[in-house]
């Protein structure tokens, strides 16, 4: 099992919600993939599904409240996340959180 912070887990299951939620909305997916690897030093998250993609002018929308409180969950954490387009259909969400807080100046987690 792997050891990390309340804040942590709580973001991971949090991006991991809204990317969900996403799929489910708008992507007319049939199918998605997750993967979760903890590293020594990073812990990355990402859902790919085969739906409809999203649009380029969707990824950096600050309309968007579900893909900005994502970004901005993982800020707060020294991480981020991304989106992209997966070809020829679906999106990939990524999202990158650091273990430890030494590049970032955050305390050990």
């Amino acid at each position: 099992v792997p050891d990390f912070s309340r804040e942590i887990a709580t973001a991971v299951f949090r991006v991991f919600q809204e990317a969900l939620t996403n799929v489910a909305r708008h992507a007319q997916a049939t199918r998605v993939r997750v993967s979760l690897a903890v590293e020594p030093r990073q812990i990355i998250l990402q859902l790919e599904d085969n739906g409809q993609g999203i649009r380029p002018e969707a990824i950096g929308a600050s309309r968007s409240l579900g893909l900005l409180g994502m970004r901005e969950r993982a800020s707060a954490l020294g991480g981020d996340v991304t989106l992209a387009p997966i070809t020829p259909h679906g999106t990939r969400v990524t999202l990158r959180l650091p273990r430890t807080g030494g590049e970032t100046g955050l305390p050990k987690l």
